[in-house]
């Protein structure tokens, strides 16, 4: 079976290497050797636990995105025994021995543990990080059929599941793009009403109708099936102003053209850059001229390429090594644990409306463990913009 392995979630330890594995790090493993495989197998608990054990003393040199389990590794010494196992056989005999028999969890069942109590902490972050203004996610890629439009539905789908809402999804392309054929619902108005009408839209119920509520809770605006003028500049300033004014989180799915002025603007009001690639060169040279292109555009927009969250997405089909092709985010700067990956999902890979629900459990939890470094990422450049101002 091919394996995922998620470089940026690494303490989640549910993941294994591919059969071809690589010199391990003493904190985080390799990528997968070949296409993503929809199934993703737990992690051997013992080589969670020597990770650990490895990573005391170990600097990593990248902000710790989520309440880590490395403080844990402090008290190995001491741990106190683990509670017996209830599931699989082991679990059986202890129930039918009426509580006689106390057999420890299999190793299947202790890394099934530690990914529940990651999954909190990656949830704990989310929901409980706040800030004093609305925050901006900038979704990029140069190149089309990159995966932007499904990770803005589904990164924001998933921040809004969590928080209760209060995350708006904005198509910010020069020309009508995807997002609204992607998203859940039928939009009976859309971005191009929104630009037209914004002069009148003062309150959030007023903005509402130009959105459509999705089962994650995230309100996506998008296109109707009608024609719409290109947008301008000040038509994605004027609409990020007024979306900020409601909605907490702002994630706006991104065109292809860097020189546009819808672009600039999204740069502009935008506090966290993810860049969404699939396993193939084309996309992520493309991808590479994203951050190349914002080095030069001053300093706020070189602090999003420096701060960079990459996600690699598989769609099923021929992809490149994913290990080479992380090795070129490192060459240009990006942190090895800001790079993710996202297991195939035959959901996404169909092309049509997304929803949460119809994910398969592997992929809800490598978008939670995202969703939490890029949220970790937005605490750091939020303060660290708001202070320069």
């Amino acid at each position: 079976m091919t394996e995922v392995n998620f470089p940026g979630a690494r303490r989640s330890g549910m993941y294994v290497e591919t059969e071809e594995r690589p010199e391990p790090d003493p904190v985080t493993r390799e990528a997968l050797e070949g296409p993503a495989d929809p199934f993703v197998e737990p992690v051997d608990a013992e080589d969670v636990r020597a990770a650990r054990e490895e990573k005391k003393g170990t600097n990593v040199g990248a902000p710790v995105k989520v309440p880590a389990r490395e403080a844990d590794a402090e008290a190995d010494d001491e741990e106190e025994p683990a509670v017996p196992a209830k599931e699989g056989f082991r679990g059986f005999l202890n129930r039918a021995s009426g509580g006689l028999l106390k057999l420890a969890p299999s190793q299947t069942e202790t890394a099934a543990r530690l990914l529940v109590v990651d999954q909190g902490r990656f949830e704990a972050l989310i929901r409980q990080s706040s800030w004093t203004r609305a925050v901006g996610l900038l979704v990029a890629n140069k190149k089309g059929t990159a995966g932007k439009t499904p990770l803005s539905i589904l990164l924001g789908g998933v921040l809004a599941a969590i928080r209760g809402g209060s995350v708006a999804i904005l198509e910010t392309s020069d020309d009508k793009g995807q997002l609204a054929y992607r998203a859940e619902g039928d939009p009976q108005l859309g971005m191009g009403e929104l630009v037209a009408n914004i002069s009148n839209v003062r309150t959030q119920s007023q903005l509402r109708g130009y959105t459509v509520t999705q089962t994650s809770f995230a309100s996506v605006i998008g296109s109707t099936p009608q024609w719409r003028p290109p947008l301008t500049r000040q038509n994605v300033l004027d609409v990020a102003s007024i979306v900020d004014e409601h909605f907490t989180i702002r994630v706006m799915d991104t065109g292809n053209q860097y020189s546009s002025g819808p672009f600039g603007a999204a740069v502009d009001v935008a506090d966290v850059l993810v860049i969404p690639t699939m396993l193939a060169q084309d996309a992520v040279s493309e991808a590479l001229e994203l951050l190349e292109f914002l080095e030069h555009q001053g300093p706020e927009a070189a602090r999003l390429a420096r701060t960079a969250i990459v996600v690699m997405m598989s769609d099923g089909r021929p992809e490149f090594k994913p290990s080479k092709l992380k090795k070129q985010f490192m060459d240009k700067g990006i942190a090895e644990d800001h790079i993710y990956a996202v297991p195939y999902d035959a959901h996404v890979a169909e092309r049509g409306a997304l929803t949460l629900n119809k994910l398969a459990p592997a992929t809800r939890q490598a978008l939670t463990a995202i969703a939490a470094g890029v949220v970790a990422q937005t605490n750091q450049n939020v303060f660290a913009k708001d202070q320069n101002r």
